[in-house]
């Protein structure tokens, strides 16, 4: 998981991120902001991850594991339309996907060790 803790610091896909709400403005609530709940739903995982990492497993916060459990799409349904156009943003994808592979890998180590 360190490795992995490594990975997820890159700069944030922007222009990626710029592309699909100009794309899909049409789509998109005046009150929908793709990179405020991409960051918002990253950080919970790099937070997450951190208490990992610091062997404080069992001081993340109930809620946070909560929201592990959902991905991006679940999370914030609104933007559920957008999950087949991901892999279509290659910097954005390889993000999503390094995202979600640490959120699986730390449920299973968290409910392992629970």
């Amino acid at each position: 998981m360190k490795q992995l803790n490594n990975e997820l610091y890159h700069p944030f896909p922007h222009d990626n991120v710029w592309e699909i709400q100009n794309k899909f403005n049409e789509k998109l609530q005046e009150d929908d902001i793709l990179t405020a709940d991409l960051d918002s739903y990253w950080a919970n995982i790099a937070g997450s991850l951190s208490y990992i990492l610091k062997g404080k497993t069992k001081r993340i916060p109930v809620n946070q594991i909560n929201d592990l459990k959902l991905t991006f799409f679940e999370a914030f349904p609104q933007y559920s339309f957008l999950e087949r156009e991901f892999s279509k943003y290659t910097t954005l994808h390889q993000e999503y996907k390094t995202y979600e592979k640490v959120r699986k890998l730390m449920l299973e180590y968290v409910f392992d060790k629970a």
